[in-house]
């Protein structure tokens, strides 16, 4: 299966190191690429790293700030003398009752969710049009973009203006060969959802929902990531694929 090998290409993964991003990182090195983590915990960058193996490494990145970005990016070309391919995954969650919410709390998981995409999309493209190769951004949403979260608002807002973001980069970058589409997850096992799962009529109102009747886990979105990634999508761009379980679908 050709269309799905991505063997000699180089992809980043921001927030690569745990859950989602690093299930991603995981299906992107098995179909051949070399995988740059961008996340900023130390430890768990060498355990992703190693978890990987010898075609990965891990940097530190903050997506809340544009000089760390700007120094990962330095410091993958220096180590591959490309990318090919970038999943701006890192985010933030977070629980607040709407009338509880100050600016404080809004900004934090905005900067992270929305704006952070915008700071590591934006300097993959530069060196995407520089090259003049084309290539592939994979942005990370949520379910949540498009339904209603009651108790995170500013999650909820973040990610749909990342669904919209994708799509219109999808539009724009078209025509310089560079494709974005947006991988939407539902309910997933992670440490973010940690809070969901420990409560017991949070835990019921999220699988009662959802018709698989089980929680996603990381391993779920290799393929996917893989897909998006690779020639397999080749004709698709502005798109959001939606990994829920048919949570969405009910």
């Amino acid at each position: 299966m050709d269309l799905f090998d991505l063997g000699g290409r180089v992809a980043v993964v921001t927030g690569g190191n745990r859950g989602i991003g690093l299930g991603m990182a995981e299906g992107l090195a098995a179909a051949g690429a070399s995988v740059a983590i961008w996340a900023r915990d130390a430890q768990r960058n060498k355990a992703a790293a190693t978890r990987l193996g010898p075609g990965a490494r891990a940097f530190g990145c903050d997506v809340t700030d544009a000089a760390s970005i700007a120094s990962a990016m330095q410091a993958t070309l220096a180590a591959f003398d490309k990318v090919d391919i970038l999943f701006a995954n890192a985010g933030v969650g977070g629980a607040t009752r709407f009338q509880d919410l100050d600016e404080e709390e809004w900004d934090r998981v905005v900067d992270a969710d929305l704006t952070g995409v915008y700071r590591v999309v934006r300097e993959v493209v530069r060196h995407l049009q520089g090259r003049g190769a084309g290539g592939s951004i994979v942005l990370t949403a949520s379910v949540f973009g498009s339904r209603g979260l009651p108790y995170s608002p500013h999650y909820s807002a973040a990610k749909g203006g990342v669904v919209n973001l994708g799509r219109s980069l999808g539009v724009f970058l078209a025509r310089d060969g560079i494709r974005v589409n947006v991988l939407s997850p539902g309910w997933v096992a992670t440490e973010m959802t940690d809070g969901v799962r420990a409560h017991d009529k949070s835990n019921e109102a999220a699988i009662g929902r959802t018709p698989m009747r089980r929680w996603g886990e990381p391993a779920d979105f290799a393929g996917p990531a893989v897909f998006l990634a690779s020639d397999a999508s080749r004709f698709m761009t502005g798109a959001e694929l939606v990994v829920d379980g048919g949570y969405s679908a009910g």
